[in-house]
């Protein structure tokens, strides 16, 4: 992808996204640089890798971006994000400003991909949802599937629920992405659309989802890049609840989607 200033290449390694800018940072293409690590966290496969050493930043202060972007990917999915920074006069930039406050800084990109955490149970199911009244009913058959699968009998009431509240409550005339991701003892429910919610959607999506979760959860929205939305939910698996998986034969609704 090119720009008048900036040119950014995506490429897979080791199963982690690895995003090179070259170029300029500054106040015309800070909100690309914004969108293009959003649109990469929403479709990670274990980690995202940034290397900048041939950025230019017009201005230090612009740098402040890469913690934007953690701030809003570690919420949901939670993905690993890394910069990969050798040039001595921009780790000194970054250093000195305290930046980034909370993203991990490497000289290679080698040993950023190498320190990418592989959680053992992780998993993920990106599916688009039909444009039609049984959307509900097909989002709630996924996710049920997908609960067996992991093996969180316990969430059976409560994760398929909290998919069908949320798709219900979304108005979108584009096609929705319904996306889970279960790590650990995290279960997300979450759907992808260009809609944005109000004050008073959200206080209905939030009191609804409240009556159904026996768990603790989180709710959220994180931009996604392009003009989308992730609307998600973050739900507590009790670590009491779990079986063994139970290793279901994937069906055509788990295609995972890039």
């Amino acid at each position: 992808m090119a720009g008048d200033s900036l040119d950014v290449n995506v490429r897979e390694q080791n199963g982690v996204l690895v995003v090179r800018f070259s170029g300029r940072l500054d106040w015309s293409t800070y909100l690309r640089v914004q969108d293009v690590l959003l649109d990469c966290a929403t479709k990670e496969l274990v980690g995202v890798v940034v290397e900048l050493d041939d950025l230019v930043a017009e201005s230090p202060a612009l740098l402040v971006v890469f913690d934007v972007v953690w701030l809003s990917a570690a919420r949901w999915p939670g993905i690993s994000l890394s910069l990969v920074v050798s040039d001595h006069q921009l780790r000194s930039t970054l250093e000195s400003r305290g930046l980034p406050r909370h993203i991990p800084m490497h000289l290679t990109t080698t040993s950023a991909v190498a320190a990418v955490v592989r959680l053992r149970h992780e998993d993920r199911v990106d599916a688009a949802l039909p444009t039609c009244r049984c959307l509900p009913h097909v989002a709630e058959r996924i996710t049920e599937r997908a609960c067996e699968r992991w093996g969180v009998q316990s969430m059976l009431d409560v994760a398929p629920q909290v998919a069908v509240e949320l798709v219900s409550h979304i108005e979108d005339d584009s096609p929705l992405a319904l996306l889970l991701r279960m790590r650990g003892d995290k279960l997300s429910v979450a759907v992808r659309t260009t809609a944005r919610f109000d004050l008073r959607q959200w206080h209905i999506m939030r009191r609804n989802v409240a009556s159904i979760a026996v768990c603790n959860f989180s709710m959220g929205e994180t931009p996604a890049g392009g003009g989308r939305n992730i609307i998600w939910a973050l739900l507590d698996v009790p670590s009491d609840s779990q079986r063994p998986p139970s290793y279901l034969p994937e069906a055509t609704v788990f295609t995972h989607q890039a």
